[in-house]
């Protein structure tokens, strides 16, 4: 699976599909730092799945890489949901 494959599949689960259109550059195949837009989120995604990606992996172990990427940023959004939901109380990990 090509990265540019793996961008399209986040883009295309992605609320408003940003991914690939304001922060993804598939000539380069790489991040677009000087996107027009201003969702964060996005470019963090698109940043992830470039950062983890290893075109020499198997397709499957190229999914559950970036899988896995996703899932542990989540983990971390929630935990600092969490801390800002409890006034700043610490959050056991």
């Amino acid at each position: 699976m090509t990265l540019n494959e793996l961008i399209n599949i986040a883009s295309a689960a992605y609320s408003d599909g940003l991914i690939a259109v304001e922060y993804w550059d598939f000539k380069r195949e790489r991040p677009r730092r000087n996107s027009n837009g201003g969702d964060t989120l996005a470019l963090f995604i698109a940043n992830e799945i470039a950062d983890t990606y290893d075109q020499e992996a198997a397709e499957t172990d190229q999914i559950a890489t970036a899988v896995r990427a996703v899932e542990r940023a989540a983990e971390e959004l929630s935990q600092v949901a969490t801390a800002i939901r409890g006034r700043g109380k610490e959050v056991a990990p």
